[in-house]
C-alpha cells in the first residue's frame, strides 16, 4: 500500500503542464537547418520550471519552428524507448488532438535495444559503463525515419521522413554533452491550418511512457508482475538498464503559447 501511494504521489506530482509565453518573431526561418544540431538558432533557452526541457517555439507566415533539448537521463529513456509527441493546438490551449511525433518508440526501439545489447556487455568500470550509455543514447535515436501525423485523420498517419510528410522536416541528435537535441519545421497547411487566421497556438512536448504490465496472480494466489514476456522485459529495461524505476512509468511533458498576432 504505502508504495502504490508513493507511485501515486509520482504521478499526481510530474502529472502537470508548465506553460511560458514566447512572443511572436522568427530569427531562425532563414538560417534553421533541421539535423539535430540547433546551434544556429540565435536566441535564448527557454526551460520549464523543472528544468527538463530548454526549448523555442516560433512561426513565421508559413511554418511553425520548434527546438527542443534535454539532458535529463529519465526523459531521454522515455522519448527514445517510448515515443515523443509536439503537440500543436490552433486554439492556443493545451488540447492533444493534433501533433506529430517522433520517435515513435516501441518496437523499433526495442529491437534496436536489444542488438545493442548483443553487441557486448557495458563493463565494470566507471569509464566503461559511461561509455556504453553513451552508445546506447546514441543508437536508439540514429537514422530514424517512421513519424505519425496525429489529427488528420481518425487513425494516426505513418510515414517516414522522406515519405508524405507534408513539407514536415524532423530530426533528433545527440549533442557533445550528451543532451538530445530535436528540431522540427512544421508547416501549417501540414495540418490544414491558416497561420493567418490563427491569434496564438499552444505547443506541447510528451515523452512516451511505460505502461505497467498487469498483475497476475501466482501458484500461491498472490499479485506479481508478469516479467516473462521479452517484449515486456525490453520495453521495461528499455533506455540503459533502467528496469523497474517509476520514473519511466508517467509521461514527461510541458507547454507553451506562441502569439502570432
Amino acid at each position: 500500500m504505502k508504495a502504490t501511494l508513493t507511485l501515486v504521489i509520482l504521478l499526481l506530482v510530474f502529472d502537470c503542464t508548465v506553460a511560458q509565453e514566447s512572443t511572436k518573431g522568427c530569427p531562425v526561418s532563414e538560417v534553421v537547418i533541421i539535423d539535430g544540431i540547433a546551434d544556429e538558432w540565435p536566441m535564448i533557452w527557454i526551460h520549464d520550471d523543472d528544468k527538463i526541457f530548454y526549448y523555442n517555439v516560433c512561426a513565421d507566415d508559413n511554418n511553425l519552428y520548434v527546438r527542443v533539448r534535454t539532458n535529463d537521463h529519465y526523459t531521454k529513456g522515455k522519448m527514445a524507448s517510448f515515443g515523443f509527441t509536439v503537440w500543436i493546438d490552433p486554439n492556443g490551449k493545451k488540447k492533444k488532438k493534433m501533433g506529430l511525433r517522433f520517435p515513435m518508440g516501441g518496437r523499433e526501439a526495442e529491437e534496436r535495444a536489444a542488438a545493442i545489447r548483443e553487441q557486448g556487455e557495458r563493463g565494470n568500470s566507471v569509464g566503461e559503463r559511461t561509455d556504453y550509455q553513451k552508445l546506447f543514447a546514441q543508437k536508439l535515436i540514429e537514422n530514424l525515419e517512421v513519424m505519425e501525423l496525429i489529427g488528420l485523420a481518425d487513425d494516426p498517419i505513418t510515414s517516414t521522413r522522406s515519405g508524405i510528410t507534408n513539407g514536415i522536416k524532423v530530426a533528433i541528435a545527440l549533442d557533445i554533452e550528451d543532451a538530445y537535441v530535436y528540431e522540427a519545421l512544421i508547416p501549417f497547411k501540414a495540418f490544414r491550418l491558416n497561420a493567418a487566421s490563427i491569434s496564438e497556438v499552444g505547443v506541447g512536448f510528451e515523452t512516451g511512457r511505460f505502461d505497467v504490465p498487469k498483475a497476475k496472480n501466482n501458484a500461491k494466489g498472490g499479485a506479481m508482475m508478469d516479467y516473462t514476456n521479452p517484449s515486456q522485459m525490453s520495453r521495461m529495461q528499455g533506455y540503459g538498464g533502467m528496469i523497474g524505476n517509476p520514473k519511466l512509468t508517467y509521461a514527461s511533458y510541458a507547454w507553451t503559447t506562441l502569439k502570432l498576432k
